[in-house]
């Protein structure tokens, strides 16, 4: 049984590989390739966690990397040069067979587990999803004229999750995060809505929200674990303020 869930990892970054091949050379129609591959890697997913359906931690282990990877797909249909898209799906498979690899030892060889493995790969790949997610919104919005009253709830939906998460991952207690997650997720739902109506670029506006996911998030978990101080605060502001001003005056302005 342990061999099986052994070679998990690589069935996983295998099927990973196939999916987004299906897509770069049209083997079937992209929404059915994509609903293939998102299906048969959460069984690969759930039953590495033993079908525990009634845990946080099932569904944020399995929420974390599919969601990844359905933004992953969404930002492929976006991208117009090949070697960007390419570029993508490999580092995708890359973080989809590391995390199941840390899940793996995490719920299977404990001896083997590297303390705070997944939650610096979740971080990551939580901030990654927020730009994946902020940029194909957009362009759903732009592309087929999605309305903004539409996409806001399922953003603010998938913002809570995230966060939550991130926060459960980082062994924050329940009764204070849920408050700042609910915050934050409203927060960023607000400034989703609000770079819409500016004259800039799709990711330009995803980047701007992803800098201030990463503000948040940062400065959130700082408080919640008494770790917030002066020098904290000031090195999360100054990167986020040299970032904004990267952002800013790279961006195309409409």
């Amino acid at each position: 049984m342990i061999l099986i869930h052994r070679l998990t990892p690589f069935a996983i970054g295998l099927i990973a590989s196939l999916g987004f091949a299906s897509l770069f050379l049209i083997w079937f129609p992209p929404l059915l390739s994509l609903a293939i591959t998102i299906i048969l890697i959460a069984l690969l997913y759930a039953r590495l966690l033993h079908f525990k359906v009634r845990t946080f931690q099932f569904w944020h282990f399995l929420g974390t990397p599919i969601l990844y990877l359905l933004a992953s797909f969404g930002m492929i249909f976006l991208f117009e040069q090949p070697t960007i898209s390419l570029a993508l799906a490999i580092l995708s498979v890359l973080f989809l067979v590391l995390f199941s690899e840390y899940i793996f030892q995490f719920t299977h060889l404990t001896s083997q587990y590297q303390p705070y493995s997944i939650e610096y790969l979740t971080l990551l790949l939580n901030v990654l999803t927020i730009f994946f997610l902020s940029s194909v919104a957009y362009g759903v919005n732009l592309l087929v004229q999605t309305p903004l009253w539409a996409l806001a709830p399922i953003f603010f939906l998938l913002s809570l999750f995230i966060l939550y998460g991130t926060l459960w991952v980082s062994k924050v207690d329940e009764a204070r995060s849920k408050p700042y997650a609910i915050a934050g997720s409203i927060l960023t739902t607000e400034f989703f809505v609000t770079l819409a109506f500016l004259p800039s670029g799709l990711y330009t506006n995803a980047a701007l929200i992803t800098l201030f996911f990463y503000l948040f998030l940062g400065l959130t978990r700082a408080e919640v674990r008494h770790k917030l101080s002066k020098q904290v605060a000031l090195r999360y502001l100054i990167t986020s303020a040299i970032l904004l001003i990267l952002i800013v005056a790279s961006a195309n302005w409409l």
